[in-house]
């Protein structure tokens, strides 16, 4: 996203436009064109949600002002303020005076500011160290001399969606040496310590009436000003700096880790000699991510490639070809970039909480879905990254009660449990590492110490009934809801049958070959009777559910499962109908809608839809000339990112969630035969 001074010099219309950081462990900054904050969540460091805490807030922005020689000052970061306060409706009042100077803003590769006055144009740009929850705030002159520079954080200890107050308790600066600073809010807070250049100035100090005109809940109305919500945030002193071309730069470096750079510094401090300067620390550690990053990427790459030949084999199977005599595939150039980019994009949504590997798949509310991170896991599987992938297994094992897996977290890290959808994706995860790293003694233990005897536990609960409804009828269909709200959809059955199929096979990897005859035999009598249960003749689809009334009718891009996973559900000739319907009725180049002439195109079903229409009509050229143009539209679009956790929320990248992600990476390495039908990426 670029916009210039036809856009920035409007605070509503610019502030609406958005620009999000990450560091890869889920830590996070997020704010608008100006710099102006118009919701809560556009924070610089926003720090993860840890076990039974929200996501906390440790730095709101740096309040910026310059002062050129005998001018005004400037306040860099323009905001909205609360003019009078008033129960119902308090007055919006805003602070723009350098909007009329700010020229350009760009957020590539990161965000960056240009600031244009008379004889002078400064610079401001942001980034993450990546691996580590800290911010990097860089202030450089282009042109001019003699600027100063006043920065002062505004830090606040609330959750991401709350709101501060004035607090007597805050405790500000706990402890100090030169280039750095030790801030402290409330007992319960995590710290936050700054790195500068320049002299640190102690105060403490309230910036009282902050408001967020993009959170009230009623119409803004422009003409009145009326608003919202405000808060306080405090400040606990500033950096003072002169920029000039012999110092021509000011870094500042915000983070709750403490210990950030000591290991860098021979004294353990900054500022003093002999220690190293902020510009080597912040280099050693751009270093350190791009070694970590290039050894992911390697990892993933080699694995792909090993799971390419795989499936190369298979697709020469079907087409009756001796899998020994087909031509082996081989990951070209722009395979690598594809599967570069793609799991960068899963990289930067996994990070630790206190008790497991997470993923974080709403990264502005703190938010994980469960049914997304275990299909991200499925993806991982794909391009052999077994121990991450069974750490967020293992994550959503310790989370079950009564046979359900939490359908989401919140933002306080609790587990939500309303669908038995996630249960019936972590037993596909676990089948999935089962198979596909079958002589690993990690996996065989990760299912002899527990996860296979607590899938059975998921199977039973499920089937003689489970919290929210959850059960099953005569005939072995899945059910949820209470009462005559009660139903049985058709995904979420294609889901259960896999389910079964899987502790089918789970069962024989254990030695529980009663227990694995048992699971087929049930599976196989929902197969025969899914179809006069859910078929739509009329539609040629699928019902959407079952309830007490009767039959729902209605196309969505779930009912694809029944098509896309293997063994497939339906029969072939009905599977080829449905695929047709569903393409027909939600299909766009760039994903599907939610239901017919409705709703956005999500590229998260490209690789569901892509599974489904090459497993249902064989790999003829015409379906897979159509699949690898979906796949590649948005492996270009993918591959256009250039910088890891990046993400522009107005641009096609940033519509590509991280289920998304996996999806299309899932199906560029399995689905597409790279030996037979080279894909150019190419722009569409």
């Amino acid at each position: 996203m670029t916009a210039g001074q036809d856009v920035l010099t409007s605070l509503l219309q610019s502030s609406t436009r958005t620009w999000q950081l990450a560091d890869g462990c889920g830590a996070s900054a997020r704010g608008t064109a100006t710099g102006a904050a118009t919701r809560r969540d556009h924070a610089w460091l926003a720090l993860p949600p840890r076990a039974g805490t929200p996501a906390d807030v440790a730095l709101l922005r740096f309040d910026d002002r310059l002062t050129p020689v005998g001018g005004l000052t400037i306040e860099l970061t323009p905001g909205f303020i609360l003019s009078a306060r008033r129960e119902q409706a308090p007055l919006l009042g805003a602070r723009a005076n350098s909007l009329p100077l700010l020229e350009s803003f760009d957020d590539q590769p990161w965000p960056r500011w240009r600031w244009r006055g008379d004889g002078w144009v400064v610079e401001r740009e942001l980034r993450m160290i990546e691996g580590h929850p800290a911010l990097i705030a860089t202030w450089r002159l282009i042109e001019g001399d003699g600027l100063r520079l006043h920065v002062a954080p505004l830090l606040v200890a609330r959750a991401l969606d709350g709101l501060q107050v004035e607090d007597a308790s805050f405790r500000g600066v706990t402890a100090g040496v030169p280039g750095r600073v030790r801030f402290a809010s409330t007992e319960s807070h995590p710290g936050l310590t700054l790195w500068f250049g320049g002299a640190f100035m102690p105060a403490r100090a309230w910036q009282r009436g902050l408001a967020y005109p993009l959170e009230s809940h009623d119409p803004l109305d422009p003409e009145a000003g009326r608003l919202i919500v405000g808060e306080d945030a405090f400040l606990p002193g500033w950096v003072q700096h002169v920029l000039t071309p012999a110092q021509p730069v000011l870094h500042l470096v915000a983070s709750t880790e403490e210990g950030l750079f000591r290991a860098l510094s021979a004294e353990q401090r900054l500022g003093t000699p002999p220690a190293r300067s902020l510009d080597d620390c912040i280099a050693a550690l751009d270093e350190a991510a791009r070694a970590r990053r290039d050894a992911w990427n390697a990892e993933a790459i080699a694995g792909a490639g090993h799971t390419a030949r795989q499936a190369a084999q298979a697709h020469a199977i079907r087409r009756g070809i001796d899998a020994h005599e087909a031509p082996a595939a081989e990951l070209r150039t722009e395979d690598t970039t594809v599967i570069t980019a793609l799991t960068g994009r899963l990289r930067d949504a996994l990070f630790e909480r206190a008790d497991r590997t997470a993923v974080l798949t709403d990264p502005t509310r703190g938010i994980e879905s469960g049914p997304d991170a275990l299909r991200v896991a499925s993806a991982l599987v794909s391009v052999r990254m077994f121990g991450p992938a069974r750490d967020i297994a293992r994550g959503y094992l310790a989370y079950l009660d009564e046979g359900l897996a939490p359908q989401c977290f919140d933002t306080q890290g609790m587990p939500q449990y309303e669908s038995p959808e996630s249960s019936l994706w972590l037993v596909h995860l676990v089948d999935l590492l089962a198979r596909r790293d079958a002589s690993s003694e990690a996996t065989q233990s990760f299912l002899r110490d527990g996860a296979y005897r607590m899938l059975e536990g998921v199977i039973q609960h499920l089937r003689a009934g489970s919290r929210h409804g959850v059960r099953c009828d005569r005939e072995g269909f899945l059910w949820a809801g209470e009462g005559l709200a009660a139903r049985s959809r058709a995904d979420l059955n294609a889901l259960w049958y896999h389910a079964l199929v899987a502790m089918s096979q789970l069962a024989k990897q254990v030695g529980r070959r009663e227990n694995a005859a048992f699971y087929m035999a049930w599976a196989r009598e929902l197969q025969r009777a899914y179809v006069d249960r859910f078929w739509d003749e009329t539609t040629g689809g699928l019902y959407v559910e079952y309830g007490h009334t009767g039959p729902t009718r209605g196309i969505e891009p779930s009912q694809l499962w029944a098509a896309s996973l293997p063994p497939m559900l339906l029969p072939t000739d009905l599977a080829t109908r449905l695929v047709a319907t569903v393409t027909r009725e939600l299909w766009e180049p760039r994903g599907l809608r939610p239901r017919p002439s409705e709703g956005l195109a999500d590229p998260a079903w490209l690789g569901t839809w892509t599974a489904a229409s090459l497993r249902s009509h064989g790999r003829v050229a015409e379906v897979e000339a159509r699949v690898h143009t979906s796949l590649v539209r948005w492996a270009a679009e993918v591959t256009g990112r250039t910088a890891p956790g990046l993400a522009r929320p107005d641009g096609p990248v940033a519509e590509l969630p991280v289920r998304g992600a996996a999806e299309l990476l899932r199906a560029w390495i399995e689905e597409i035969d790279h030996h037979a039908s080279p894909v150019q990426l190419v722009r569409a």
